[in-house]
């Protein structure tokens, strides 16, 4: 069994998620010049049931943006399970 630890080098770097910047083109350039792991902008958990487009695009990556994060927030305990 494959760990996520072993599929990192010793030190990685990591994209820190910044709202408004963290989008996919960002993180393509960020891939491309090294960075080991990659984090969405925030995405709002209700916004993601309601399905809204916005939430949806953020959300979306390409494989060779793996491995990602994505960071979802929300103050409702319904919509975060």
């Amino acid at each position: 069994m494959t760990v996520f630890k072993d599929l990192l080098p010793p030190f990685p770097l990591i994209l820190s998620p910044m709202e408004a910047i963290t989008n996919k083109p960002f993180r393509r350039i960020c891939k491309r010049y090294g960075a080991d792991i990659l984090i969405t902008e925030f995405i709002s958990s209700d916004a993601l049931l309601r399905e809204v487009e916005q939430s949806v695009v953020k959300m979306s990556f390409d494989e060779e943006e793996r491995p990602l994060g994505i960071q979802i927030f929300g103050n409702n305990e319904e919509s975060l399970t």
